[in-house]
């Protein structure tokens, strides 16, 4: 019996809608909010609500097809009740009909009353329906089928109804026993319980439960959890109203059937089978909770155990640690007595040598008294002796004036009578006046020869003297000047400069009196430096000298000279040297020699001659190294080294230079066609375009003037000037601009033959002016011929101006005030005193500027002046803007000038490195080697501050071209940390100025090609040794640079944290490049170490001489050879300060003896044995039996464990020692910079808001390792707050997805800084790219948007982009929407 035939059986189409049908039809209809009377399939609401009734997507579009009468893909009222019936009908499991019965198109037909219990007509179960309200409810007008008259509470039909769309995920209308047992195993009940729920909620008995029946079951499992029993069969008031028709209908059919004996006992076997089910899972729950307890049981034994072992391990480890740290005490205290013994050995060795020094110093003065006492007493001697045959000589002269007398006085008559006697008594005299005057020769080659001794003793001495003065010069050093960190400024020889700190030693002061230049005539300077020089071996020698000249003079005096006649004897002995003669200053009094001064010198005691350079000297004394010399009516000493001797031409042209008949015309003009810089004294520097008047020209270089300077130059360098016809048109005839007529208005006496000699009244035609003050002219003096020459400009006025000054100088660029006194210490340079007004004429050289002060031009030291109150604004220099300009504080606008400075020099100090390479490598004259040696890692250092460069322009260039640079702390900090290129080159420096040394004196020939090298346009002038020292003076400027920007920079400011650290990352790596120059023992043990260990098998490039990732310069700790105990392999052992590296032998060419480590004749070649070991993944152990006589250790490295053993026991101390602890001082670094990360992150920061970033991922970076990978990490800071994120491996396009936040604290000066950089193990992290977001974009780009996802280029590399999630937050309630 069917439903349908009782349908029939009253006279009713089950297909017929009722009038009450199609009100609600049409309340649903109306809620659908129809347009213009239709509803379509694109509506939401419409398609939403045929999807909820859970019938297939196929079966919804056959009902579709059928209401849709007139097929024009709308409903009107009709077709949408026809479409309502046919759902509702397929609900209750009727067959849908082929084609739309007619009677569905007729009106609604009433439905008539039942005999029996009134059935519940069916209603639509859909969500939409359960939470609408009883006017929107279809089956909110039958007798029994409202919604509130269900017992289910609305509360829990709300709450399981969501959790019901939240199962059903495909929006089937109804959720399967598997999709139930899930949420059911959570409810705790049993499985009888939870199948008699499942009964009685599945209502229709169809296996599934549908929205109402979930609800349902949900509230019968809430009632069996309060202990509720559950009932036998399904209340009334239980059932969903949308089932409540299948529940009457079976009512009706019980009533109508009476029930048969099968029915019953069917009935009776399935309440038989349920009770029997109940009871069998009952006693499987007792066996399942048995079982449960056993295990629990079995557990809590095996935990047990478990901990009674790890309390006996941890005992067994406490006392093996004591142990060894009682054994570690009685290691270090037996290592303390060796080290204590070895002190004492040392201390008694020392006091051993002092004492043998002390006995040496006794016996040689000893031996020098000796020999004084000697030579004194050979003196005395020589004295008696000359006493001796004074005496003699006087008798005898007495006896002949006698005898002539006499002879004289003899009558001629008498002469034949006395001859005999006369002649006799003649011959006895002249026999004894020739046995003296053998004597007297005798005595006088003695005494020449002593005289030779003394002045080979002399000449020895001075030499020995010379040397030590040539190796040990004495510089002043003035401590006043402010100077940087490594640099000093000092004089020597009346030379001033700066100069590496580095590359001298402090000396004490000495309490002995200076030898050099006290007395008019100065002798060898004797350095107070010079430990070989005592005060006895000065006394003894000047007492040696003085004595024996004394000596050679006397007896010179008392020589005896041939006769003039022959018959007669001379009476009178004549002297070889006149009193007072120059040989006894042991000087060469010189003719009318003239000398020319090559620079000017400073006086330095009053018997010393000044001079300027190309001063005309002449020289009356010659000494070995000082000449005594007038000039201008003055006579002093200077030192030879200072002037070069004129030749008799040169001393020609000279006395009569200045004369007005002197030819200037043989002078040519040339063109500079490239500027020329050189610090060689007696050069002339000019710039491009400058005229040059050329006076002597010999082979490449020539001699020539501008203005007051003259000196030698690359003839290369010029070119002839051309003839302008257009300034000498008056002269020529020719059309053309008027040429410049000047008259003198005050005199000037030319100070070379260059230069014209000017008297107040005579024309001049103008030439060529040249920007330094001095212009060339040729003289108009009547009826003589023309000369030119250079004279002041300021001595002449130009005849047709109208003011009668004299001619201005070239323009100044700008005014400074003095600060200090200064005076030049070269002949291109201005003195000044303080408080005084100069004009800058030029600012190219940061360190130099040329000025003018009272018509003499120079160059002035930065760093004695300051800018005057109109231009000590820098910002000109970089700031066109002027609105922007004036909005600035003086502070801000300072400290903008700063960095414009600091990018400037930048830019010209890579400039100056890349000029040196290119001449040198085209030259051939160096062999890679020694290129190598010379140049060390030259372009790792272009490469480094090139990146620097790049960030500093690109940070320039994101806030705008001549715009203020509003962040700089956080490049430099960062870039200065991978300077390590610095610490190897500055080490390795030492070795090549030795090398060129070298082949400087070895090659004379090489001497010439430097100064060639020099005279390239590329190299600007400047020799080699300028460039080579540039690097270690960049460096040492950068604390400097940062200084000056962290003055100007307020606490407040968000830079001033990121100065401070760049300025402690400054002064680091300069103390990093001096600890690398003195430790040049360790750097050129690390450079063996590359040379000869093969690093095969790294993916990273090792360098050893180099930083590490975060512990400074690599150091070598210790190295040795070293066996594995098990294969007896012999290893080399290099223990570092970050790693221990493990190499074996592979090859040796030469005998035993040169394979010692660090030998450079060793041509042993080391390969890796394993990976380097890191040193804060290792643990150093001793074996278990400390005492045993074998030299083992244990190394153990994460899952590794090396057994080494060492030649002797006294080595395993050092290795374990130095090992353990350089693994310490490794893992304390880590932890500290784990602590500081974790500080910024901590700390309590307070702002108008916050920013929360997500990195997403990154794409596209630029790996720097030859297999292409990378292990990139992310940083992202703003201002001090800073995050970073964990290491991907082994990839370039990392996913991170890593959130951070920020506090903002200005919405226009915060700056989000994202910064990859990739973890490197023996280097410092390597850069991979930085973008910026200033916070106000991102406000302006998020503004009633909400977050948004970014792609942000990478800056600074190749290539490289970096996706990023920002939501800005601001706490005024201004947050974009």
């Amino acid at each position: 019996f069917k439903k349908s035939d009782y349908s029939k059986a009253h006279g009713r189409s089950i297909w017929a809608i009722t009038p009450e049908e199609r009100d609600k039809h049409d309340q649903k209809f109306d809620s659908l909010l129809p347009v213009q009377g239709f509803v379509t399939g694109m509506q939401w609401g419409a398609r939403n609500f045929f999807i909820q009734s859970g019938l297939p997507q196929s079966v919804l579009a056959e009902i579709w097809a059928l209401a849709d009468m007139n097929k024009d893909g709308r409903m009107d009222r009709l077709e949408f009740s026809i479409a309502m019936k046919l759902i509702k009908m397929k609900l209750q499991g009727q067959n849908l009909p082929t084609a739309l019965p007619i009677i569905m198109k007729q009106p609604p037909v009433p439905v008539p009353t039942m005999p029996a219990t009134p059935l519940v007509m069916p209603t639509i179960s859909t969500p939409a329906l359960s939470n609408s309200s009883p006017s929107t409810s279809l089956a909110s007008n039958s007798p029994k089928g409202g919604l509130s008259d269900w017992a289910v509470p609305q509360a829990s039909r709300l709450k399981y109804r969501q959790q019901f769309n939240s199962l059903d995920k495909q929006m089937m209308g109804y959720l399967t026993g598997p999709q139930v047992r899930n949420i059911m195993a959570t409810t705790m009940l049993t499985q009888t319980q939870l199948a008699a729920i499942w009964n009685l909620a599945d209502v229709d008995k169809d296996g599934k439960l549908k929205a109402d029946e979930f609800i349902l079951a949900m509230h019968l499992v809430d009632m069996a959890k309060m202990g509720q029993p559950l009932p036998m069969a399904l209340p009334s008031e239980l059932v969903p109203p949308s089932l409540r028709y299948f529940h009457c209908n079976n009512l009706y059919v019980c009533s109508v059937y009476l029930v048969t004996f099968e029915d019953k006992f069917k009935k009776n076997m399935e309440m038989g089978n349920a009770e029997l089910e109940k009871r069998r899972q009952a006693l499987l729950e007792q066996q399942r909770r048995e079982e449960e307890r056993r295990a629990q049981k079995a557990r809590e034994e095996q935990e047990r155990r478990e901990r009674e072992a790890r309390e006996l391990e941890l005992k067994r480890k406490r006392e093996e640690e004591l142990r060894l740290e009682r054994q570690r005490e009685l290691e270090r205290q037996r290592e303390e007595e060796r080290l204590k013994e070895l002190e004492r050995k040392e201390a008694a060795k020392k006091e051993l040598e002092r004492q043998q020094q002390l006995e040496w110093e006794r016996r040689r003065k000893q031996e020098l008294l000796n020999q004084k006492s000697e030579e004194q007493e050979e003196i005395i001697r020589l004295r008696a002796k000359k006493r001796s045959l004074e005496m003699e000589l006087e008798a005898v002269t007495d006896l002949l004036d006698c005898k002539i007398i006499i002879i004289n006085l003899i009558p001629c008559n008498y002469e034949s009578t006395y001859n005999l006697y006369v002649l006799s008594f003649i011959f006895d005299a002249a026999a004894t006046v020739k046995t003296l005057q053998s004597k007297v020769e005798e005595k006088d080659l003695t005494c020449r020869k002593l005289k030779e001794q003394v002045n080979a003793l002399e000449k020895e001495t001075a030499v020995k003297l010379a040397d030590m003065d040539q190796y040990k010069k004495e510089i002043q050093v003035d401590e006043s000047i402010e100077r940087e960190q490594g640099w000093l400024y000092g004089s020597r020889q009346g030379k001033m400069g700066w100069f590496p700190e580095s590359y001298v030693e402090k000396q004490a002061k000495s309490e002995a009196p200076l030898m050099a230049k006290q007395a008019l005539k100065p002798q060898v300077s004797i350095s107070v430096r010079c430990d070989l020089q005592s005060d006895d071996l000065i006394l003894f020698k000047s007492l040696i000298y003085t004595s024996c000249t004394i000596i050679y003079t006397n007896f010179s005096n008392f020589k005896l000279s041939d006769g003039a006649s022959g018959s007669r004897l001379n009476s009178t002995f004549t002297p070889t040297h006149a009193t007072g003669s120059a040989s006894s200053n042991h000087g060469q009094v010189v003719g009318n020699v003239q000398a020319q001064a090559l620079c000017s010198w400073t006086a330095k005691t009053d018997n010393h001659l000044n001079f300027s350079k190309d001063d005309v000297i002449t020289v009356l004394e010659q000494q070995e190294n000082w000449w005594l010399g007038e000039l201008s009516g003055v006579q002093g000493w200077f030192p030879k080294t200072y002037v070069t001797v004129l030749s008799a031409t040169d001393a020609q042209a000279d006395s009569t230079e200045g004369s007005d008949t002197a030819d200037g015309s043989s002078y040519e003009e040339y063109v500079a066609l490239y500027t020329y810089e050189s610090p060689e004294p007696g050069d002339l520097t000019f710039t491009e375009g400058d005229t040059i008047l050329v006076s002597e020209r010999e082979g490449e270089w020539w001699r020539g003037s501008i203005g007051d300077r003259s000196g030698l130059f690359p003839s290369n360098y010029v070119k002839p000037k051309e003839t302008d016809t257009s300034s000498l048109s008056g002269k020529l005839g020719t059309p053309g601009k008027k040429p410049e007529v000047a008259q003198v208005t005050t005199a000037h006496t030319a100070a070379g033959a260059e230069q014209l000699n000017l008297s107040p009244g005579q024309l001049i035609l103008i030439l060529t002016k040249n920007p330094s003050g001095w212009w060339l002219g040729e003289l108009q003096a009547r009826g003589k011929k023309r000369q030119k020459g250079w004279f002041p400009a300021s001595h002449v006025k130009l005849l047709g101006s109208n003011s009668g000054k004299s001619t201005p100088s070239s323009a100044a660029v700008g005014q400074v005030i003095a600060i200090y006194d200064y005076t030049a210490a070269n002949e291109d340079e201005l003195s000044f005193s303080k408080s005084q007004v100069i004009n800058v004429l030029d600012k190219s050289d940061p360190d130099w500027w040329k000025g003018e002060l009272n018509g003499v031009t120079g160059l002035i030291p930065t760093n004695y002046v300051k800018m005057t109150t109109s231009d000590s604004d820098p910002s000109h220099q970089w700031c066109t803007d002027l609105s922007t300009l004036d909005a600035m504080s003086p502070q801000e606008r300072k400290r903008q000038g700063y960095i414009h400075e600091l990018i400037e020099t930048e830019e010209k100090y890579i400039e100056d490195l890349q000029l040196v390479l290119e001449p040198m490598s085209e030259s051939g004259r160096l062999t890679e080697a020694e290129m190598s040696m010379i140049f060390v890692n030259w372009r790792e250092l272009i490469q480094c501050n090139s990146k620097m460069l790049k960030a500093l322009k690109t940070r320039k260039k994101t806030g705008g071209e001549n715009m203020p640079v509003h962040m700089i702390g956080d490049i430099l900090a960062s870039e200065l940390s991978h300077m390590q290129a610095y610490i190897r080159f500055c080490s390795c420096q030492l070795n090549g100025a030795a090398l060129l040394q070298q082949r400087t004196d070895q090659e004379p020939d090489f001497k010439t090609f430097l100064k060639k090298i020099a005279t390239d346009y590329r190299c600007k002038g400047m020799p080699l040794s300028s460039f080579l020292l540039k690097p270690m003076q960049r460096i040492t400027r950068y604390p400097l640079h940062i200084k000056h920007i962290l003055e100007s920079t307020p606490e407040s400011h968000v830079d001033n944290v990121q100065l401070q650290e760049a300025l402690e990352k400054a002064e680091l790596l300069c103390s990093q490049v001096n600890e690398g120059v003195r430790e040049k023992e360790n750097s050129d043990r690390l450079e063996w170490i590359q040379s000869h260990v093969q690093c095969e098998g790294i993916t990273e490039n090792l360098t050893f001489n180099s930083l590490t990732n975060c512990l400074g310069p690599r150091k070598l700790l210790h190295s040795g050879k070293v066996f594995k105990t098990k294969s007896n392999k012999e290893l080399y052992a290099f223990l570092f300060n970050d790693f221990l590296l493990f190499t074996q032998a592979v090859r040796q060419f030469t005998s035993s003896g040169t394979d010692k480590l660090f030998s450079p004749k060793s041509n042993t070649q080391y390969k890796m044995y394993k990976q380097p070991v890191f040193l804060n993944e290792v643990l150093v152990k001793l074996p278990s039996d400390p005492s045993s006589d074998e030299p083992v250790f244990h190394i153990s490295h994460i899952d590794r464990v090396y057994t080494l053993r060492t030649e002797n026991i006294n080595e395993r101390p050092a290795w374990v020692q130095k090992i353990k602890a350089a693994s310490e001082a490794f893992i304390e670094m880590e932890k500290k910079k784990r602590e500081k990360a974790y500080q910024s992150r901590s700390m309590k920061a307070s702002g108008i808001g916050r920013l929360l970033v997500t990195i997403l991922e990154a794409t596209e970076l630029k790996s720097s390792k030859p297999n292409g990978k990378s292990n990139p990490y992310c940083e992202v800071t703003m201002g001090s707050q800073c995050y970073t994120s964990r290491t991907i491996n082994d990839t370039v396009n990392p996913k991170w997805s890593f959130n951070c936040q920020f506090h903002i604290k200005d919405l226009y000066q915060d700056v989000l800084c994202i910064t990859i950089f990739e973890r490197e193990q023996f280097s410092p992290d390597d850069f991979l790219g930085r973008t910026e977001v200033p916070v106000a974009t991102i406000k302006k780009e998020l503004e009633n948007k909400g977050p948004s996802t970014r792609r942000l280029l990478l800056h600074e590399v190749p290539t490289g982009e970096v996706w990023v999630r920002l939501d800005l937050q601001l706490f005024d309630h201004k947050t974009p929407k």
